[in-house]
């Protein structure tokens, strides 16, 4: 569960340096986000690689953005991918994101 945390936080950081600007595939990125982020909530947190499993399928769908070059879109995959775990797991949300103490 610690790397699982390490690799979370890391890929947060990486997700929350782009830039504000949209991108014709905003949409799609946001749709991937809430999908990735929903497989990850569906997956018994006791189970790490399972877990770790879901966070690298989530790192995958957001590095096909990241190898367009469109950080609009890395930016929305992030954006929706927290949302939707801050909705609807918000201990998972806050144990990855412990920076976030909204």
């Amino acid at each position: 569960m610690k790397y699982l945390l390490h690799i979370l936080m890391i890929l947060a950081l990486l997700l929350g340096s782009c830039a504000e600007k949209k991108s014709p595939l905003d949409a799609e990125a946001r749709d991937s986000g809430m999908r990735a982020a929903a497989a990850l909530v569906t997956v018994d947190h006791t189970d790490t690689m399972s877990m770790e499993r879901a966070v690298m399928d989530a790192k995958a769908k957001q590095s096909v953005y990241a190898l367009k070059r469109d950080s609009a879109a890395v930016r929305a995959f992030d954006e929706a991918f927290r949302a939707y775990l801050k909705e609807k797991d918000r201990p998972l949300y806050q144990s990855i994101f412990p920076e976030d103490k909204k």
